[in-house]
């Protein structure tokens, strides 16, 4: 009797033993095809704790959910959208002429043309990738959100652009950034991101000031062109930079906000030194072109 008792918990032993083998090469075999999912769709390494979710998923809904959730997720969406190669030629020229006479008017204005675009997003609704791609201008593009920053880097890959992901303010130190259900309508602004409709989360992303990034990145002071959409936080970040630093863009694009069709240098949101060294020059749907005075026009 006691040997038979014996004999069933070695055995139960032994099914415990193999139940657990199998388990864990199951548990192997979905973290490799995650990676393997992660590298062919995302275009990237995933990250561990991104593995572990994922993981979680399988053991309690099948590998298939797996699939669904990164195929339906918005890195994916957006990566699909975006990832197009990036054409030299837009104009209706016969080789491109049009765009290298181009190039060579915008190096009259300035020898070495550098567009720096806070809220860069993506090649969609891009105010650089144009100059950038086109007419050989440096690009310093900054992205708050990581997806966004990591698509965007593998799109300027061969480029003279630099992509830096995080959000500027007019301070530093980690923040929390309020994803929205657009992806160019989040914001380190709750309350501006809510405005577009309910979040999708919220992500803690570093934060930096412009001036400071734009010293590491070895900017001239005296640049072409800043283009800023940040949801909220535009004149902020435009108003630190012109108070606080010697960097002086020659031309900022900068989104307005409501009061657009009636904008003026003479509103709140515009700090004294900004209205003291830029005008208006040109207005978009959503967008304002700001001049710096040093910079002379036929028209003035």
């Amino acid at each position: 009797m006691g040997d038979q008792k014996g004999y069933r918990h070695m055995k139960s032993r032994v099914t415990r033993r193999r139940q657990g083998l199998r388990d864990l090469d199951e548990m192997l075999a979905i973290k490799t095809a995650v990676m393997s999912l992660y590298r062919i769709m995302l275009k990237r390494e995933p990250e561990d704790s991104e593995v572990e979710g994922w993981l979680q998923v399988a053991r309690s809904h099948g590998f298939d959910m797996v699939v669904a959730g990164v195929v339906g997720s918005d890195e994916f969406e957006y990566l699909k959208k975006s990832e197009r190669p990036i054409n030299g030629r837009w104009s209706r020229s016969q080789y491109g002429e049009v765009e290298i006479l181009l190039s060579f008017l915008s190096r009259q204005v300035d020898p070495h043309p550098t567009i720096v675009e806070v809220g860069a997003a993506g090649l969609e609704i891009s105010n650089s990738i144009d100059l950038i791609a086109t007419m050989g201008w440096r690009g310093l593009l900054i992205e708050a959100s990581p997806p966004h920053a990591r698509v965007l880097e593998h799109e300027v890959k061969g480029l003279d652009a630099t992509v830096v992901q995080c959000a500027i303010d007019a301070e530093e130190g980690d923040a929390v950034f309020f994803v929205a259900k657009h992806p160019h309508l989040s914001s380190l602004s709750k309350n501006h991101a809510e405005s577009w409709g309910s979040l999708i989360g919220e992500i803690t992303v570093p934060r930096r000031r412009l001036a400071n990034v734009l010293e590491e990145h070895h900017i001239p002071s005296r640049f072409t062109v800043l283009s800023i959409d940040i949801e909220g936080l535009d004149f902020v970040v435009l108003n630190d930079l012109i108070e606080n630093s010697p960097y002086r863009p020659q031309w900022v694009i900068i989104e307005w906000g409501s009061s657009l069709p009636t904008a003026s240098m003479d509103e709140d949101m515009v700090s004294e030194a900004v209205r003291a060294e830029y005008q208006i020059s040109a207005k978009t749907f959503s967008n304002v072109f700001l001049r710096h005075t040093s910079v002379a026009l036929d028209a003035d």
